[in-house]
């Protein structure tokens, strides 16, 4: 546990916040009548602080029940939070004391107004450092945590809070399979998630489809344990906090003549109403049309957004206890959005938000696995040296999806793909490849087929591919020759990280004798602080 100490600096930083906050809405509530946008970025403003008091107050609470590395991460986190308020509030008041009696002038609503945007901003990019911290509150076996959950409800409704109920809310789509047209079920390209819509929908409204199928060697009652509880999980989700689609329900397919299951569907609900022209794309295909043209045609600041919001959406799947098993730009689909202006006007962004999916091979972090693989290049490129080939050499912990994230964030930084496929349609991501190859290494990556075989004699051996080793080590040497230059040392240092979360001399992630407490929690709170935090720090 804490020492007392830290707990008590924690509580009373959280103290402090709560004040800072309570003042500075105050202080907006001044201006609502200022004019029609003032009025709804202030309502904006005030549900923000709703939510986070409700946080705030309750990590107050069982603050003396946090591990040490926990509860200094949540005072560091209370601390960002103060200087934002101060900050903010000390902006607002500037404009109360140059504002006239007769009313705000023109000049100064346009400062008025700039100066909310930015603490809505700041709040938000706040609440999306502190939510993982909240959220893993929630795996801790604790009495006064479950009593506090309970006692927790939603500002003015009474409602159990989203944190809550999110526990509790079971998914149910007994009616879903039916309702869903799957002979015209769309494909993603370089994805095996599909688009499939309503069947008789005039509003062409689309659900997004992973698929599991329950193959002879598939333990079929862990699997679908873990798709239940996966789905009912995802079902209370916020996906613009954590790159997580929302899953309407479970589909449980069976063999008519043997009833057996054949297949289990997690649908989820697109961020938008998904219309023809706002359908997503996989990362994978925007990584292609990057890797064919100049280069990334995208801000740095929207590959920068992209990559924490799959950093975030890796710490929620592993918060509730899972591992996805899956990191890949293939299973990472981006959907297009719009950005707002003043005039009511909104406009496509440039590159939209990125969506961790690929649930097809994902396990509760409490069953066993088989330890099975495959000769794929292409998909071992992005596991573990420990997790490539035919037979790994030890079982999936939470680490080997951090090393996943850490090959797609250098993929993601350099903007190049590093698998190039053969498009027999052509479009504008073809490459010119040999008539009988399907599928390549790309020159960005520096390797050939050859640096990449995970094929072996005895597909049981225990004994690593000669390769495995050998790619890890350039990818990390790729990193630290070429990432600097485009996206800056501190992002560098998180693929770094990521790349040699576990190895000895890592001293993030290397001592896993340190990393086996009871709940789990000690890799999430290095994860947030060594991934998440740094990715939080960086701007261009």
């Amino acid at each position: 546990m804490a020492s007392v100490e830290l707990v008590l600096a924690a509580v009373a930083a959280a103290d402090l916040c709560l004040q800072y906050g309570k003042k500075l809405v105050g202080t907006y509530q001044d201006f609502k009548n200022a004019d029609e946008y003032v009025r709804t970025r202030i309502v904006i403003v005030e549900a923000i602080w709703s939510k986070t008091t409700v946080q705030v107050g309750f990590v107050k609470r069982v603050a003396k029940t946090l591990e040490e590395e926990h509860c200094r991460i949540h005072l560091n986190v209370f601390e960002i939070l103060k200087s934002k308020l101060m900050m903010a509030t000390s902006k607002i008041e500037s404009v109360m004391k140059k504002t006239s009696e007769s009313g705000i002038k023109r000049w100064k609503l346009m400062f008025l107004r700039d100066s909310i945007d930015d603490t809505i901003t700041q709040l938000e990019q706040w609440q999306r450092i502190f939510d993982p911290t909240w959220y893993l509150i929630l795996r801790i076996g604790d009495k006064l945590i479950d009593t506090e959950l309970l006692s927790t409800e939603e500002p003015e409704t009474g409602r159990p809070s989203t944190a809550a109920s999110s526990a509790t809310t079971l998914v149910s789509a007994q009616n879903l399979p039916d309702a869903l047209d799957w002979d015209a079920a769309a494909e993603i390209k370089y994805s095996s998630t599909q688009l499939v819509q309503r069947a008789a929908d005039r509003s062409e409204r689309l659900y997004v489809v992973d698929t599991i199928v329950c193959h002879s060697n598939l333990d079929v009652y862990a699997a679908r344990t873990d798709a239940e509880s996966l789905a009912k999980k995802l079902s209370q989700v916020e996906p613009g906090t954590f790159g997580l689609l929302v899953c309407h329900g479970l589909i449980k397919r069976k063999n008519p003549e043997t009833r057996h299951l054949v297949s289990m569907s997690l649908a989820f609900r697109p961020p938008t109403e998904s219309k023809q022209h706002r359908q997503p794309a996989s990362l994978r295909q925007h990584l292609m049309q990057g890797s064919s043209g100049p280069g990334c045609p995208f801000s740095l600041t929207r590959v920068l957004s992209i990559a924490r919001q799959l950093a975030q959406a890796v710490s929620y799947i592993h918060t509730c206890d899972f591992v996805h098993k899956n990191i890949r730009p293939e299973t990472v689909l981006v959907f297009p959005d719009a950005e707002e202006h003043r005039d009511g006007v909104e406009k496509p962004s440039t590159l939209g938000s990125a969506y961790l999916l690929g649930f097809d091979s994902f396990r509760s972090v409490n069953f066993g696995t088989l330890r099975s693989g495959d000769e794929a290049w292409e998909r071992n490129l992005y596991r573990h040296p420990s997790r490539q080939g035919f037979q790994a050499q030890r079982d999936y912990i939470m680490q080997h999806d951090v090393y996943s994230l850490g090959v797609c964030l250098l993929e993601l930084g350099l903007w190049e793909s590093f698998v190039q496929y053969h498009r027999h349609d052509g479009g504008a991501e073809a490459v010119e490849l040999a008539e009988d190859e399907d599928i390549r290494p790309s020159k960005g990556l520096g390797l050939e087929l050859k640096d990449l075989e995970f094929t072996a004699e005895v597909p049981t051996s225990p004994l690593p591919s000669p390769s495995s080793g050998k790619i890890k080590e350039h990818l990390v040497g790729l990193a630290r020759s070429k990432l600097p230059l485009r996206m800056g040392d501190k992002f560098t240092a998180v693929v770094v990280t990521c790349l040699t979360c576990l190895d000895e001399g890592n001293e993030d992630f290397g001592d896993q004798s340190e990393m086996c407490d009871d709940d789990g929690i000690l890799i999430g709170v290095r994860f947030i602080e060594k991934v998440l935090f740094k990715l939080s720090e960086i701007s261009f």
